[in-house]
C-alpha cells in the first residue's frame, strides 16, 4: 500500500472538492438563483466555459484510454487530442452559440422545438444512456487511478472514486464544477510538466533512446511516427475526428456547459482556452503509453490498461507518481461529475418536468437531478468492473450521435420533418449496432470502413431526401421569423 500516494491524493481531492463545494453551494442558496444548479444562473464566463468544455472532454479516453491505444497503434493514440481539438472548434463556433441563441435549457428541448414533442422524449431517451455509458468508462478509469496510487482492488477504487466524483456535483451543481475545473487545470498542467521532465529522467538505461531501439526491435517502428500507418489513419483517426465533433457537437454533455454561458461572445471566445487545454493533453499519456509497452509491462501485467500504472510505480518517484494521479484523478472527476450531471438534466427537465410533471419548480428538478446524480453514479460504480477498451468503446457511443448532428443541421437551416428524423435516426442506429455485432466489417472484407462512415452516408442521404419527399415539412428553424420562432 502506497500510503504516502494515497494520502497526497485523498488530502488534495478532499480539499478542493469539499471546500470548493460547500463555498459554493452556500452562495448558490443566498443568490436563490433559478436554474442555478444546472446551468450556474446562465452566467458562466469565457474562462469557465473555456475550461469547462476542455476538462468535461478530458477524461477516460484521453488519459488511460490513450495509454491503453498506445500499445496496440503507438503514438498516432494523439489522434484523439486533435479530433477533440476539432471537436471544440465545432462547439464553440458552431453549436453552442446556436443552443445560446435559441435559448433552450436542454438538447432534446431543442430537437422538440424542431421536429416535436415525441422527438424532444425520444431525444431524451436515447441521449441520456448515451452520455451514461461514458459515465461507466469514466468510473473505470477512475478506479484505474486509485488502484495506480493505492494497490487497492480495483472495485474498492470504483466505489471511493465514484463517490468524490459524485461530490464534485452534488454540492452546488454547474458553478461547482466550473471553480474545481478551474483549480484542476492549472494543477493538472503543472503536474504534468513534473511528470514529462521526471520520464525522460527516470527511465531506465539510455531513457528514451532505449524505449525507441525496443520498438524499432519489434518490428513496430511506424508505432513512433504520429501518422502511424494507413490502416490506422482511415479506421482511427479520421472517424475520431468525425465521431467526437458530431456527437459532442450536438450532446447534452457538450452543449450544457454552453447553455450555462453568459452570452454567446463568452461562448465562442472560450475556444482559446477549451481547444489547447483539451488538445494538447493526449501527449503525454501517448508518450507514457508506448514507453510502458516498449519496457515490457503490457506482458509483465497483461493488461493494455494497468501496464502504464505498473510502469509509473516502478520507475517513478513517488512523489511524482502522486501528482500524476491527483491531476489525472482531478480531470476524471470533472468529466464524472459532467457525464453524471447531463443525463440528471435531461430527467428532470424533459422527463420529469417535461412529460410528467411540466408545473415542476427549478427547486423540484434541482431535488430530482441530485437524485438522480447519486442513481447513475452508483449505476456506474456497479458496471464498472466490465472493461471494454475506452477509445474504442466511445467512439462507437459517439457514433450514435451522427443522425442527430446531421438532422439538427436539416432542421435549422433548412427544412423540418419528424417522419424525416425519426427515420433517420432509427436506421442508422440499426446500422450502427449490426455493423459491428454481426461482424459485417470482416465478413465483407471491409475493416477499414469504420461505422461513422457508414452512419455519416445514411444520415446525409436519408435525412435529405426524406426531408425533401415527405410531406408535412416546414421552414427550417433559422428561416423563421422571430414571432414563428418563439411558438416553437
Amino acid at each position: 500500500m502506497n500510503w504516502g500516494i494515497l494520502a497526497f491524493v485523498i488530502i488534495y481531492e478532499v480539499l478542493t472538492v469539499l471546500v470548493v463545494g460547500a463555498v459554493i453551494a452556500r452562495k448558490n442558496r443566498q443568490a436563490k438563483e433559478e436554474g442555478s444548479f444546472a446551468f450556474a444562473g446562465n452566467g458562466l464566463s469565457t474562462a469557465h466555459v473555456g475550461v469547462t468544455l476542455a476538462l468535461t472532454m478530458l477524461g477516460s479516453a484521453h488519459i488511460w484510454g490513450t495509454c491503453e491505444n498506445a500499445a496496440s497503434m503507438g503514438a498516432i493514440a494523439v489522434w484523439f487530442g486533435i479530433g477533440c481539438t476539432v471537436m471544440m472548434i465545432v462547439i464553440t463556433q458552431i453549436t453552442g452559440p446556436w443552443v445560446r441563441k435559441i435559448g433552450t435549457a436542454t438538447v432534446p428541448d431543442l430537437f422538440g422545438k424542431l421536429f416535436g414533442s415525441k422527438m424532444r422524449i425520444l431525444t431524451a431517451c436515447v441521449m441520456g444512456p448515451l452520455v451514461f455509458g461514458c459515465l461507466c468508462l469514466e468510473t473505470q478509469c477512475v478506479a484505474v487511478t486509485f488502484v495506480a496510487c493505492t494497490g487497492w482492488p480495483y472495485m474498492v477504487g470504483a466505489i471511493v472514486g465514484g463517490a468524490f466524483g459524485i461530490l464534485y456535483v452534488l454540492l452546488a451543481g454547474m458553478k461547482e464544477v466550473s471553480w474545481l475545473n478551474m483549480i484542476n487545470a492549472v494543477f493538472m498542467y503543472g503536474a504534468l510538466i513534473v511528470a514529462l521532465i521526471a520520464m525522460f529522467v527516470c527511465l531506465p538505461g539510455n531513457g528514451w533512446a532505449d524505449v525507441e531501439q525496443n520498438i524499432n526491435a519489434m518490428g513496430n517502428s511506424w508505432m513512433l511516427d504520429i501518422f502511424g500507418n494507413r490502416d490506422l489513419i482511415i479506421n482511427f483517426a479520421i472517424p475520431t475526428i468525425f465521431c467526437t465533433s458530431m456527437f459532442q457537437g450536438v450532446s447534452q454533455m457538450g452543449l450544457q456547459t454552453c447553455i450555462a454561458a453568459k452570452d454567446v461572445k463568452s461562448v465562442k471566445k472560450s475556444i482559446w482556452l477549451a481547444g489547447p487545454v483539451n488538445g494538447l493533453f493526449c501527449i503525454i499519456p501517448a508518450l507514457l503509453g508506448i514507453a510502458a509497452l516498449a519496457l515490457g509491462y503490457l506482458t509483465q501485467t497483461g493488461s493494455a490498461m494497468f501496464m502504464t500504472p505498473a510502469m509509473l510505480l516502478e520507475v517513478l518517484p513517488h512523489w511524482v507518481v502522486a501528482l500524476i494521479c491527483a491531476s489525472f484523478l482531478g480531470a476524471l472527476l470533472s468529466t464524472f461529475a459532467m457525464t453524471s450531471l447531463c443525463p440528471a438534466t435531461i430527467f428532470a427537465y424533459d422527463l420529469y418536468g417535461g412529460l410528467y410533471k411540466p408545473e415542476a419548480s427549478e427547486k423540484e428538478k434541482t431535488r430530482v437531478m441530485r437524485i438522480m446524480i447519486v442513481i447513475v453514479g452508483i449505476a456506474a460504480i456497479a458496471l464498472s468492473s466490465f472493461q471494454p477498451a475506452v477509445v474504442t468503446t466511445i467512439n462507437w457511443i459517439f457514433t450514435w450521435g451522427v443522425p442527430m448532428f446531421v438532422m439538427l443541421v436539416i432542421g435549422l437551416c433548412w427544412k423540418r420533418n419528424t417522419k424525416a428524423a425519426v427515420i433517420t435516426y432509427i436506421v442508422s442506429w440499426i446500422a450502427n449496432v449490426v455493423w459491428i455485432t454481426c461482424g459485417l466489417m470482416e465478413k465483407l472484407n471491409m475493416t477499414n470502413f469504420h461505422q461513422v462512415y457508414l452512419c455519416t452516408i445514411i444520415s446525409v442521404v436519408l435525412g435529405l431526401v426524406l426531408t425533401a419527399v415527405l410531406p408535412g415539412s416546414k421552414p427550417g428553424y433559422f428561416r423563421l421569423s422571430k414571432e414563428e420562432r418563439e411558438a416553437c
